[in-house]
């Protein structure tokens, strides 16, 4: 188990990455696709894949990439950022090579932040690194009005009380909470947001949680209520 101190220091860490290449990820145009954002250590594609397998049974044509970054605990900053810039770019060009697909973004953890981070913009200090800034999707063009749905687990800029937040940690912040134009930016979509946090996580909750198992606990208790509330938006 982690204390919430130990945790955070883990969260700091993460190496940066190299940019993903889009040649080497051409498949077939999918009505529905998912990209997941991994959390922090996990191996690809992470827990999120059952909540893709859940929405994806009954459809013919549904499926999943993964969002390429490290996802790992050394250089937080640049790790999350390496997430963000890979992230639109294949969000981008998948948009552009299927423009009929309806796209589902999902994140966990450090995931989350990097899917928030893609919508609403993100960059400045976070204890001891400096994120760079990056310019957010617009829900008005393409890729953004093309994304249906997105999904946040146990996000670590998650930001209390907004209407999409779901849990027993809806009205608590997590470490790095957004505020500002970020926040206002990422609430441009949030007619298609879901953020799933407990109280007790203490990557989200901000209540002093110590249990690293309420981290990981949205996988058992969330995804059923997650892939039912994503089939609502296809």
């Amino acid at each position: 188990m982690l204390t919430k101190s130990l945790l955070v220091v883990a969260l700091l860490r993460a190496t940066a990455a190299t940019p993903v290449d889009l040649n080497e990820r051409q498949t077939a145009c999918e009505d529905v696709h998912f990209f997941i954002a991994r959390g922090s250590t996990e191996p690809y594609p992470g827990r999120q894949v059952d909540l893709v397998n859940r929405v994806c049974e009954g459809l013919s044509s549904c499926g999943y990439e993964d969002i390429k970054y490290p996802a790992t605990f050394e250089d937080y900053c640049n790790s999350a950022f390496a997430g963000v810039t890979n992230g639109i770019a294949q969000i981008t060009a998948y948009a552009e090579r299927c423009p009929d697909a309806k796209l589902v973004l999902t994140g966990y953890s450090q995931g989350g932040h990097v899917v928030g981070d893609i919508l609403g913009g993100g960059g400045g200090p976070f204890q001891d690194c400096t994120q760079k800034t990056n310019t957010p999707l617009s829900p008005e063009t393409s890729p953004g009005n093309k994304i249906v749905a997105a999904t946040f687990f146990g996000d670590v800029r998650h930001t209390a009380s907004q209407v999409y937040n779901v849990g027993t940690g809806a009205d608590g912040n997590g470490i790095w909470p957004r505020s500002g134009t970020g926040l206002e930016s990422l609430n441009r979509f949030s007619e298609l947001l879901h953020s799933w946090c407990f109280a007790d996580d203490p990557v989200c909750g901000g209540r002093g949680g110590t249990g690293y198992e309420w981290h990981t606990a949205y996988f058992n208790q969330s995804t059923p209520e997650a892939a039912a509330w994503v089939k609502t938006k296809l």
